[in-house]
């Protein structure tokens, strides 16, 4: 069978990639014909829109206008030459085709279900409610026309019932990790607390950091890097001096705005009193690390925090517990929440730097707990084979 997977092209290689990558590679073991046709997401062109669109109007609403015109690419795109075809992130499931799967893993965030915290931070721009409300009716009207959308996690799948209102052409997909952290059977320890994956909002890293703070004799390590290292590396500079200094500084105020840039007169002061003191921090920055190196960091791991704010699926807790660490993540933590059950193979917590530091501390102070709940987590883990994801793409395909 022809098959061809649609894909916007962001020029980067991140989870969604990977997965990507491994149903093509599956897929074409399994004797099917499988192209990924990617499309260049980069570009700020309007070629595709049908009308001409006000450069003002255009520069008030710029992310709006891109994704209608690509709205537009997907739709126009002749796909006949394949049998089926795999759409992915959006608005690739725009495409036409009878024999249409979407692999579903979140929609326009900023106008679903990040649309009230990116308004609240001042992240949205003008005349967000008007492009939420168009955004949102195309994608139901293109959803509504795909032949089985298989969502990425329970999570997900609640979404699209809540804001597309569709549910019977819609299933579970649960993607397999890597066959290498899958079948890992190398030493481990259980030393420090870790967080791994990009430094993008509202990953949330700042929760662990803040919760480090709590937690002076202990160190943990942030693995990866990304679009907001940077501040986050302020913040850690910052919690260190207030710290020391008893000066609070409330959660909202640092995931929410420090983590953004919108440091205020007073915490900028502040930040400028902390280089001149230079405190040393307990938290270490990796940077990006190489792939013998990350298995080192999960392999020596005393346990795995997860932080982020409504995560689409979780494949980092996943790869966490085929390292047999326990893993921590938050109560609005979306995906992560399904993975685990608490005080078995992790915890789930209150989404604040006390509640995580106090999961930390439990494990931190009784290191069996942690590799008890460590051989937890691996059983967990062996649910979510490679295997077991492709015998799900191939049902799907053969229906």
């Amino acid at each position: 069978m022809k098959i061809g997977i649609i894909k916007p092209d962001y020029k980067i290689t991140g989870g969604f990639e990977v997965v990507v990558n491994h149903i093509k590679a599956e897929l074409e073991y399994r004797g099917h014909n499988v192209d990924i046709v990617n499309v260049d997401a980069t570009k700020r062109t309007l070629n595709d829109i049908p009308c001409s669109i006000d450069s003002h109007i255009f520069q008030q609403n710029a992310d709006f206008f891109r994704y209608i015109n690509y709205f537009w690419k997907y739709l126009k795109m002749d796909l006949s030459m394949y049998d089926i075809v795999i759409s992915t992130q959006p608005p690739s499931f725009a495409i036409q085709h009878p024999r249409h799967i979407a692999l579903f893993y979140h929609h326009s965030k900023a106008h679903y279900d990040l649309s009230e915290l990116f308004q609240e931070v001042g992240l949205h721009q003008p005349y967000h409610r008007k492009a939420q409300e168009v955004i949102r009716e195309i994608d139901s009207l293109s959803l509504s026309k795909v032949s089985i959308i298989l969502a990425g996690s329970n999570t997900i799948k609640e979404r699209i019932a809540k804001f597309n209102n569709l549910s019977v052409n819609v299933d579970l997909f649960y993607a397999g990790i890597d066959k290498d952290i899958y079948n890992y059977s190398g030493p481990l320890s259980y030393n420090y607390p870790i967080v791994v994956g990009r430094h993008e909002f509202p990953k949330r890293p700042e929760l662990f950091v803040n919760a480090m703070k709590k937690l002076p004799n202990s160190y943990g390590r942030i693995i990866g890097e990304g679009g907001r290292t940077d501040d986050l590396k302020r913040i850690d500079q910052l919690l260190t001096y207030t710290s020391i200094e008893g000066i609070y500084i409330p959660d909202d105020v640092i995931w929410k705005k420090l983590s953004n840039g919108f440091f205020e007169e007073a915490h900028s002061e502040l930040l400028r009193k902390s280089k001149r003191f230079k405190h040393k921090s307990n938290v270490v920055f990796t940077g990006r690390v190489s792939r013998e190196q990350l298995f080192k960091e999960y392999a020596d791991a005393l346990c795995v925090v997860c932080p982020a704010f409504e995560e689409d699926y979780g494949l980092t807790a996943i790869e966490a517990m085929a390292f047999s660490k326990p893993v921590i993540a938050c109560a609005d933590g979306g995906g992560y929440v399904e993975l685990i059950k608490d005080g078995v193979n992790g915890f789930i917590v209150e989404p604040n730097s006390v509640a995580l530091a106090e999961a930390i501390r439990k494990l931190v102070d009784d290191p069996e707990l942690a590799r008890t709940m460590g051989e937890n987590a691996f059983q967990t883990s062996r649910l979510y084979s490679w295997d077991n994801a492709i015998n799900k793409i191939s049902e799907t395909i053969l229906k």
